[in-house]
């Protein structure tokens, strides 16, 4: 089973890695079963600042004015955050803003037609999900963790879309108006990391993709053929701080084992015939008071530290880095949370299936997030560890 990430083979054999002690270079030879698929970043800076972090959170009024299209009808306290909606003969809308045990955004729905009780667009909750999610290419950092059916979505299988304009309005207006949402509700820094334009020749083409997969899972087939008035724009962001992009939340608690990945500090919004339809945001945070500048790590170095940790163990199954990124990494200790610079390695882990006779019985791939401190060099384990 093939992928195409687009990453420049860099490697072979063996690899010219820093040491971390900055006596000169020296050759590392890389297990056979570890390939680097990705290029390794040049333009960095040398010197990163570490920041205190608090949730963010948006006012409610301005919230409603800028997302729901009238006045809420109800209001529901809930242990995430209060909870609005109304319910019209055209349409019903939601919009719930964290402010409890969840935190750093809201999420805003729109259904038409409605009319009855929120509970009835359950159905077409479930339709608009397969819609945009299941028949759309998968990212890496969303596999994580994830239990996709069928798996293959993970490398990528479905068909890209591009930007071209839809009918009902064109991609650059959609945008814009996004735009002027987040500026209304003072959301923090964030940069365009996807936008495209699901034309219904594309919904189709990856339909069939989806039910030839589902058959082989003996799932449920989707029936119906998409039109234009399916078609819709997907826009995605991520949180950026002195442009350098936040990763997860938590990221692999234990190097080798399994998968724990965590929700990105991201956004998401949905545009169709209706206008916006869906938006969210999550684990958004605000930076505060700096903390220190400090010299960070090459990536070189970085790299290092994770062959080293890979090599210590017998591997059976072939794996590839496909990511190595700076990024911020949320950090936390009984005073608060912490934006600190770490290297963030993405590895695709080809994974067996079993022996049976079962036609859901092929090979997939599994992602994996590790990020190396960019302060020390260490592999960070868990997002209270501060090394």
């Amino acid at each position: 089973m093939k992928r195409r990430y687009g990453f420049i083979l860099l490697v072979l054999c063996t690899l010219l890695l820093f040491s971390g002690c900055g006596s000169g270079k020296e050759t590392v030879e890389l297990p056979q079963t570890l390939q680097i698929m990705a290029e390794l970043p040049e333009d960095y800076p040398q010197e990163v600042t570490a920041y205190n972090l608090s949730w963010y959170e948006t006012d409610e009024n301005t919230a409603i004015d800028t997302f729901m299209h009238t006045d809420p009808q109800e209001r529901e306290e809930q242990a995430t955050g209060p909870i609005f909606r109304t319910y019209t003969e055209d349409f019903s809308e939601h919009l719930h803003i964290y402010e409890g045990v969840v935190h750093g955004g809201m999420d805003y729905s729109y259904y038409s037609p409605g009319g009855a009780d929120f509970d009835s667009v359950a159905d077409t909750n479930e339709e608009r999900y397969t819609l945009m999610y299941y028949l759309r290419r998968q990212q890496p950092w969303e596999c994580i963790n994830a239990d996709l059916t069928p798996r293959e979505r993970g490398n990528g299988s479905m068909g890209e879309a591009g930007q071209e304009d839809l009918d009902f309005m064109s991609y650059d207006d959609a945008l814009r108006e996004l735009e002027d949402r987040l500026s209304a509700c003072s959301v923090p820094g964030h940069a365009l990391i996807r936008g495209e334009a699901h034309t219904a020749g594309l919904l189709n083409k990856n339909l069939d993709i989806y039910n030839r997969h589902a058959t082989e899972w003996s799932s449920d087939t989707i029936s119906k053929s998409f039109t234009e008035d399916d078609e819709y724009y997907y826009f995605e962001f991520r949180e950026i701080l002195d442009d350098i992009p936040f990763c997860n939340g938590q990221w692999a608690e234990s190097t080798f084992g399994e998968s724990r990945g965590g929700s990105l500090p991201s956004i998401h919004a949905i545009y169709n015939k209706d206008g916006l339809i869906e938006f969210h945001a999550g684990s958004m945070v605000e930076s505060g008071e700096a903390i220190s500048t400090e010299p960070i790590i090459p990536p070189e170095q970085a790299l290092k530290a994770y062959v080293d940790e890979y090599s210590k163990a017998i591997h059976f199954e072939d794996s590839e880095i496909i990511g190595l990124e700076l990024n911020y990494v949320i950090a936390a200790d009984s005073k608060g949370l912490y934006a600190r610079p770490a290297w963030v390695i993405t590895t695709a882990i080809e994974k067996k299936a079993g022996q049976g006779d079962s036609t859901v019985d092929f090979d997939y791939t599994d992602y994996e997030v590790t990020a190396v401190s960019a302060y020390s060099g260490v592999i960070l384990e868990r997002e209270t560890d501060m090394r």
